[in-house]
């Protein structure tokens, strides 16, 4: 079929051989509708996408054979090898070249030549910059959403080939080929800060301080009025910098080597992600749930999104003994916020909202201002509360989008989960993608709750090539099949196994259980020890909570569990550690000595008898139901007075069954 080339920018086009190729000898418009879906995705399409794209308002009445029909004539007309799949879903080859996609490597390329090769980097990311700049891309599909998706990445790749152009330019000596990009960059987005900061680089280097001060005016002028903040502290330092005449090389950007490879076997998930992350950054804000069993690399997954997102993160987790506090995943999202943004981008994320805000989040009292003395009613302060939270999250996405990453919703309350609800369906145009991780078979009633309005990435068993990726890197190609065999592609019994593997333990351990007691043991029977109690407390847990289990001195907890880390069966979680996965837990749970557990559990509800639920939870396991009855009780009037009556009603009915099995009919 001669060498193929499709091109996104400007009209689409087929190009063969080099020469571009007329509608008719492609075909009618929905053929090249079809190939323009398909070389913008650069993977298999699921047919009900292609369905979506190709007939947006009524779908033929046999939609599949229609693509299929369509694909038969693309292929009778360009080649029979041009398009790959079959019913559930096609894609192009990859020696299909097009254009956008190769833009986008040259800019990887630059980004990656930079430091050492200013002169290479430069004319990759100028190369880029003509092929991105040309047009905008597909302009035959001017209303189409998919299209607008393309042209979203577009932009964002023309800006990073325009921020190289900039950097390289300055690196080697052409201030004005740096002012130019910089100038077109700043044309396309007035609110990119990169870009004001390399004009004002330029500027400088052309002897020009005082146009370089006008750029850093004009900037400030417009957050005051649009947004009413002030530059980032990076843009302030730049501007007393040239003020001070002291400006260095040492101020031109210095970009990063690219990241490593993508997670093996997920580049499915990493992609739909990835779209959602780009559908956001266009406006079209999205809740996506990431479903699957423990184990199988949810949190992962949502790590690698998080890594590779240009914008604001924010991560927080969901924890089972914190579910009767009012929205806390929240508070400590909007905590974290506060604390990384300008006080005055808060205030005016805040607006009207900020009583509302300041009573939720106590953290954000020190910016917003002391919250009001008054309340109204529990429904009345509940609503008042998802509001404040969806519009604060809806205006600070206005200059960078943000990425929200809940972890762990099944262990949410009810109202964290309904917040997640409301603010799907109230973000309008924000820039704002929320991703949660959540268990499947425990957290059934979250994804009853946001199905009408979330989107859903199941998360499976790796397939054989990636587990033989995973052995190659691990110099264990050679059991990759037998791993496969009885791991069955579970994705932390493939790790676990190939960390035994890689230590030097014989052969291949025939459950995650052994591989992870195998590792338990290596660490030491202090490490053991205080890994068993930490495994009764949870999946995560303080050394203070464990000091006290194990009736040793806080210090020598602190210490065992950061020497604990370098076995990777523990991470650092914001205020606590916890471990790497939830079977680590419960593999050290079950193998505990059932005297042990229980002794431990005892010890737990001491400990933390200043946490009603957690008392609750650990006496129940211990058999002490009347102890476990009357703090059900307490956390459930706790729950209550929170504005959270809904979360309160399980915790009410778990003391009532408490109760009826300790015959105390005073509870």
């Amino acid at each position: 079929m001669g060498q193929i080339g499709i091109r996104l920018v400007g009209p689409f086009a087929v190009v063969r051989d080099g020469r571009v190729l007329p509608d008719a000898e492609v075909g009618s418009r929905k053929a090249r509708t079809l190939l323009a879906l398909l070389a913008a995705e650069r993977r298999v399409v699921a047919v009900d996408q292609l369905v979506g794209a190709l007939w947006p308002a009524r779908p033929p009445a046999r939609p599949a054979d229609n693509v299929a029909t369509l694909v038969s004539r693309v292929r009778a007309a360009l080649g029979a090898d041009l398009v790959e799949g079959g019913r559930s879903g096609y894609r192009l080859p990859a020696d299909v070249t097009v254009d956008l996609h190769e833009a986008a490597r040259f800019v990887a390329e630059a980004e990656r030549r930079l430091p050492a090769d200013p002169a290479a980097a430069l004319d990759a990311a100028g190369w880029a910059e003509g092929v991105l700049a040309a047009a905008p891309a597909l302009t035959g599909e001017p209303a189409a959403d998919w299209a607008a998706a393309v042209r979203a990445d577009q932009a964002a790749h023309l800006r990073r080939a325009r921020q190289v152009v900039a950097a390289a330019a300055l690196a080697g000596g052409q201030p004005a080929r740096a002012r130019d990009a910089a100038l077109a960059a700043g044309r396309a987005d007035p609110f990119d800060e990169d870009a004001v900061r390399a004009l004002m680089r330029a500027h400088d280097a052309l002897g020009e301080p005082a146009k370089a001060l006008e750029v850093y005016e004009r900037l400030r002028a417009l957050l005051a009025e649009e947004l009413g903040v002030d530059p980032a502290a990076a843009t302030r330092d730049l501007h007393v910098a040239v003020l001070r005449g002291r400006t260095t090389p040492a101020d031109v950007p210095v970009f990063q080597p690219p990241p490593p490879p993508r997670l093996a076997g997920r580049d499915a998930e990493i992609d739909r992600l990835a779209g959602a992350w780009r559908d956001a950054g266009a406006g079209r804000p999205r809740l996506v749930l990431v479903t699957g069993e423990p184990g199988i690399g949810k949190t992962r997954l949502a790590v690698e999104l998080a890594r590779l997102a240009d914008g604001v993160v924010v991560t927080v987790r969901c924890y089972a003994a914190e579910r009767s506090l009012f929205l806390q995943p929240f508070v400590e999202a909007v905590a974290a916020l506060v604390a990384d943004a300008p006080p005055d981008r808060v205030r005016a994320a805040a607006g009207d909202r900020a009583g509302a805000l300041a009573t939720l989040v106590p953290a954000a009292a020190a910016v917003l201002g002391a919250p009001p003395a008054e309340h109204g009613s529990p429904e009345a302060e509940r609503r008042a509360a998802y509001e404040a939270v969806t519009v604060f999250l809806r205006r600070l996405a206005v200059p960078r989008p943000v990425l929200l990453v809940v972890d762990d919703l099944q262990h949410a309350g009810t109202a964290t989960v309904e917040l997640l609800h409301y603010l799907a369906r109230h973000a309008g145009g924000a820039r704002l993608l929320v991703v949660a991780t959540v268990r499947a078979a425990e957290g059934r009633e979250a994804l009853a709750t946001l199905d009408e309005v979330a989107d859903v990435v199941p998360l499976g068993p790796l397939d054989g090539a990636a587990i033989a990726h995973l052995a190659r890197a691990a110099g264990q190609d050679a059991r990759a099949a037998e791993i496969a065999r009885r791991t069955r592609g579970h994705t932390l019994f493939v790790v676990e196994t190939l960390r035994a593997l890689a230590a030097g333990h014989t052969g291949v351990p025939s459950s995650l259980r052994a591989s992870v007691l195998t590792r338990v043991r290596a660490a030491g029977p202090g490490a053991e020890e205080l890994l068993r109690a930490a495994a009764v407390l949870g999946t995560s847990f303080a050394p203070a909570a464990v000091a006290g289990l194990l009736g040793v001195g806080t210090a020598e907890a602190t210490l065992r569990c950061d020497r604990i880390l370098e076995t990777r069966l523990t991470v650092v979680a914001g205020r606590a550690y916890e471990f790497a996965n939830d079977l680590v837990q419960e593999v050290l749970y079950d193998s505990t000595p059932q005297p042990t557990r229980l002794a431990h559990h005892l010890r737990a509800a001491d400990v933390l008898a200043d946490n009603p639920e957690a008392v609750a939870r650990h006496a129940q396991a211990a058999g002490d139901d009347r102890r476990a009855g009357r703090a059900w009780l307490a956390a459930g009037r706790r729950a209550a007075r929170r504005y959270a009556a809904s979360d309160a009603e399980p915790l009410l009915g778990n003391a009532i069954a408490a109760a009826e099995r300790c015959g105390d009919a005073e509870l």
